[in-house]
């Protein structure tokens, strides 16, 4: 696996789940250490692995992903992808989705190049973080438990889903 489209591309028929454990063992150091995670991600990286590297893998404008088409989201927008490297060959796949209507009342959205969006969203008063879910996706041998969300910024929505591989329970 090398990007999230490879997630992606694994995802159909993928069903998400309001709670963590319709998707995953929630005593699974994954869920407890990550999908669990209620702060900022980009806070834990920089807290546990300082040497973390961010590296946007795609970006692109269109129709909304396919991993958020069951919410019906009947708009075109930018989709952007990122691998987190955490150490050695562990990466954390991310990616996000944000309408063209969120981006001309959010142009800085466009401009965030290797920078992590949670750094920009933390910065925003009364943001609010919505729609939590959860799945598991089959890629290859691989096990990679997923979690969906949305974060409203004066109700637009910019859309995230993040990956994490089973590899991260070796650190």
């Amino acid at each position: 696996m090398k990007s999230f489209s490879d997630i992606e591309a694994a995802s159909n028929n993928l069903k998400w789940f309001e709670n963590i454990k319709d998707a995953a063992n929630p005593e699974d150091p994954i869920c407890q250490n990550w999908l669990s995670h209620s702060g900022w991600m980009t806070d834990k990286l920089r807290k546990d692995f300082p040497e973390h590297i961010l590296r946007v893998t795609s970006e692109s404008m269109g129709e909304a992903p396919l991993m958020l088409r069951d919410l019906k989201i009947n708009a075109s927008g930018l989709t952007r992808e990122i691998e987190i490297s955490v150490l050695n060959d562990v990466s954390i796949f991310a990616q996000t989705f944000a309408s063209n209507s969120t981006l001309e009342k959010n142009p800085w959205i466009k401009e965030l190049g290797n920078s992590p969006l949670g750094g920009k969203l933390s910065l925003i008063e009364g943001i609010k973080r919505t729609g939590l879910s959860f799945a598991s996706v089959e890629v290859g041998e691989d096990n990679i438990l997923c979690r969906r969300s949305a974060f409203e910024i004066n109700s637009d929505f910019i859309h995230l889903i993040e990956a994490f591989p089973s590899n991260l329970n070796e650190l």
